[in-house]
């Protein structure tokens, strides 16, 4: 069995925002119960990244049942990942008896740089189709024979997702230590996931996956109501609170 590049980064991807969601949680947990924490975010969003991917796809899923439980080898849809791990990271949190809302920052800190790294993997397969590219110095044309990608210049999407991960973490935790890493600021988490469900609806533009409803992709929906849910929640949550 082969192991795929994107397997290899997504591990590393994953490895990195537990080790940074656990050193920023520094701040106010000092105790071991972070570990546990960042350990059930992770595979409450693998769970949910699976099931996205499944019904990303599932006419072919349906046509080869074998393959549903097979988590080695087979996809994930990033986009659905943050559904999981923001139901886990709830449940833990209170399991675990942790400050809800500031753990739910450091993570979403630690998962958007996370998913970044796990980029590499898809530009080196030559992941996710995307549309034509002409006139632009960065247009991207894959010749091996195994990789995924198109034969023709395309725009390098993956890239495109990968810089958005990155600006948006940079700007998270630039905003989070303006806040001050309050334990009931959860601002930062809101912000993360609005700004990454808007980006992802501009990217998917130029992705040729497949349309499931209103002539939408499902990372465009998907996006689209993290960023109608969360950057509203946001601006929000920062309102001065009536003293009356």
């Amino acid at each position: 069995m082969r192991v795929a590049w994107h397997s290899i980064f997504a591990l590393v991807g994953s490895a990195l925002a537990g080790a940074i969601a656990i050193r920023l949680s520094r701040r106010l947990i000092r105790d071991e119960r972070v570990y546990a924490y960042a350990s059930a975010v992770l595979l409450g969003g693998l769970l949910t990244a699976r099931l996205g991917h499944i019904a990303d796809n599932w006419d072919a899923y349906a046509a080869a049942p074998d393959r549903l439980a097979a988590f080695w080898g087979g996809g994930i849809a990033v986009i659905a990942a943050p559904i999981g791990s923001t139901i886990a990271g709830l449940i833990a949190a209170r399991r675990l008896r942790l400050p809800s809302a500031f753990m739910l920052d450091v993570a979403a800190i630690g998962i958007v740089l996370g998913l970044a790294v796990g980029r590499i993997g898809d530009v080196i397969n030559g992941e996710h189709h995307a549309a034509a590219c002409a006139g632009l110095a960065w247009c991207v044309r894959y010749t091996h024979p195994e990789t995924l990608g198109q034969s023709g210049p395309v725009h390098p999407v993956v890239v495109y997702d990968a810089l958005l991960d990155l600006a948006i973490a940079a700007l998270a935790y630039a905003f989070w230590r303006g806040a001050r890493a309050q334990r009931d600021e959860g601002r930062t988490y809101l912000l993360i996931l609005g700004l990454y469900g808007a980006g992802r609806a501009a990217t998917s533009l130029l992705r040729l996956d497949p349309v499931v409803l209103w002539g939408l992709q499902e990372a465009q929906i998907l996006g689209l109501l993290y960023a109608v849910v969360a950057l509203p929640l946001f601006f929000l949550r920062g309102r001065p609170r009536s003293l009356a």
